[in-house]
C-alpha cells in the first residue's frame, strides 16, 4: 500500500462516518459484523466497491450536467443569425466536479487497493445486472402468464361465428 492510498482510505472512511446520521440498526449491525468475522475480505471489497462507486458517480453527475448543458445551448442556439443582433447568449459548460482524493488515472495502476478497485467494483456490479436481468426475465414470464389464459384446446363457447 502507498501512502496516498492509506491516505485516500483514512479519508474515506473518516468521510463514511461523518455522513452518517441515522441510528445505526443493531440487529444489522452484528449481522454484518459476523459476516465480516466470516468473510474478512468482504471488508476489503465493500471498501474498494463504494471508493470507486463514489468518483464513477461524480463522473456520470459531470456527464449528465455536459448533456444538459449541451441540449441547452442547441435550443437557444436561435438559427444561423441567432447571435447577430444580441441573440441567446452563450454560457460556458459546467465545471467538472470529482470525488475527494480525484486525480486524472487514479484507477489505472493495476496493483494495490485502488489499482484493483474498478475491477472489483465492475466484478460485482456486473453481477448485480446479470441477477436484475434473470429476475426481470422470470418476472416478466410470470407476468405474461397471468395475462393471458391457458388455451385448453377448446373452442370459445363465447365466440360467435
Amino acid at each position: 500500500m502507498t501512502d496516498e492510498e492509506r491516505r485516500l482510505i483514512n479519508e474515506f472512511v473518516t468521510r463514511v462516518v461523518e455522513a452518517g446520521g441515522e441510528p445505526i440498526d443493531p440487529e444489522a449491525d452484528a449481522l454484518l459484523a459476523e459476516l465480516f468475522a466470516r468473510h474478512p475480505e468482504a471488508r476489503y471489497r465493500i471498501a474498494q466497491m463504494a471508493f470507486f462507486q463514489e468518483h464513477a458517480l461524480a463522473e456520470a453527475n459531470n456527464r449528465i450536467n455536459q448533456l444538459e448543458w449541451q441540449l441547452e445551448r442547441a435550443r437557444n442556439t436561435g438559427g444561423i443569425f441567432g447571435g447577430l443582433f444580441g441573440g441567446p447568449r452563450q454560457t460556458l459548460p459546467p465545471p467538472a466536479m470529482h470525488a475527494p482524493g480525484y486525480r486524472p488515472g487514479l484507477f489505472d495502476r493495476g496493483h494495490g487497493f485502488i489499482g484493483t478497485a474498478g475491477t472489483t467494483a465492475l466484478a460485482a456490479m456486473g453481477g448485480f445486472l446479470l441477477g436484475g436481468a434473470i429476475a426481470s426475465m422470470l418476472a416478466g414470464g410470470a407476468l405474461a402468464a397471468q395475462a393471458e389464459p391457458p388455451d385448453s384446446g377448446a373452442p370459445d363457447d363465447d365466440l360467435e361465428l
